[in-house]
């Protein structure tokens, strides 16, 4: 039987919306370490670990709310999630790590080989939507992502991700990757690790997962509640509210990124997150459920996170790096990201 984590009065469901969201984030981030000491046990490179795991692992969030959204028969909540975080993540994101790093250096590599590819895969989720016709909730049919594209989408993480962990060298140079290993051995000298036991790593693992479904359950209960109760789209809510929400782990790895001159690391993360937020989470949602774009407000948002793409290649491509101008660019798309969204929100149109 279906139990809702949800209450019939509004301020405590906006604490336990917060609070869902905290559980969410702080259980991913366990996850994260945990998955990321068990990767060492196994002599997987920190390299490897952080193009696929930190990626995925800051997608995490999303996986776990729309996951529990497509079973819960909500595709507006898990379009709005992700097509939103992708848009929030390239524009939001990184417009501030530009703003507040000065300027982003990056390997060429991630442009030509990873950003290029990110925008294919965006390309191919509007294919996918313009040739498909799947059942909608109003038992007509809409455009959308059915079963065999969600197959599709995830063969193509698959197959990412081991070219990724085939090619550990994200494009830096080798003496760059000389220095970054004689850091990392002065710093482990200074400081040894104590690295914890295969049953500490497994234990975190399974707490980090369990406050993910927990969290991701306070979360789209409350968001489909809200929605229900304000006789707002649910699309909506999730394209801002939540996408913002979910994309704080970005956020944080970006910021961490700038901050210790880890720019490769900072720019890298929002690609690799996006790229596996339409691959793996669109994909493995649409083998649970095929997903529709329904109306106009998730055709002009799909159109949004393509435009958003197009923008970071130009910026990628003017100069080699990311700096303030591009910052400051980057950030006025995601405003009118906003403005679009939000007058729908205040139902001003």
């Amino acid at each position: 039987m279906d139990w809702e984590l949800h209450s019939s009065w509004l301020v405590v469901n906006i604490l336990l919306f917060l609070g869902g969201l905290w559980i969410l984030i702080k259980g991913s981030d366990i996850f994260i370490d945990a998955s990321a000491d068990i990767a060492r046990r196994f002599r997987v490179s920190e390299l490897a670990i952080g193009l696929t795991l930190v990626s995925i692992g800051t997608s995490l969030p999303e996986l776990a709310s729309s996951l529990y959204a497509a079973f819960c028969n909500q595709p507006e909540f898990i379009v709005g999630n992700i097509v939103g975080s992708i848009t929030t993540n390239i524009t939001l994101m990184l417009g501030l790590g530009a703003l507040i790093g000065g300027s982003l250096c990056f390997s060429r590599r991630l442009l030509t080989r990873d950003a290029v590819f990110m925008f294919l895969v965006f390309l191919l989720t509007v294919l996918l939507t313009v040739l498909t016709r799947v059942p909608g909730n109003s038992g007509v049919p809409e455009p959308g992502i059915n079963r065999w594209g969600g197959l599709l989408l995830l063969v193509l993480a698959v197959w990412y991700c081991r070219s990724l962990l085939r090619n550990s060298d994200p494009g830096t140079s080798r003496e760059e990757e000389r220095e970054d290993q004689a850091a990392d051995v002065a710093e482990s000298t200074e400081n040894p690790p104590s690295p914890p036991s295969a049953a500490r790593c497994f234990g975190l693992a399974a707490l980090g997962l369990f406050m993910v479904i927990v969290g991701s359950k306070l979360l789209v209960d409350n968001v489909v509640w809200g929605a229900e109760k304000l006789g707002i789209s649910t699309m909506i809510i999730s394209v801002t509210v939540v996408a913002f929400g979910t994309s704080v782990p970005e956020l944080a790895v970006t910021l961490a990124g700038v901050l210790k001159n880890r720019h490769d690391l900072a720019v890298g993360n929002i690609i690799g997150s996006c790229t596996f937020n339409i691959l793996m989470i669109f994909g493995a949602c649409a083998l649970v459920r095929p997903l529709e774009i329904a109306g106009i407000d998730g055709a002009v948002n799909l159109a949004l996170m393509v435009g958003a793409g197009v923008a970071l290649l130009g910026c990628m491509a003017t100069g080699g790096r990311l700096n303030r101008v591009h910052g400051v660019v980057l950030l006025l798309l995601y405003v009118g990201f906003l403005i679009y969204n939000c007058r729908i929100l205040l139902g001003l149109v």
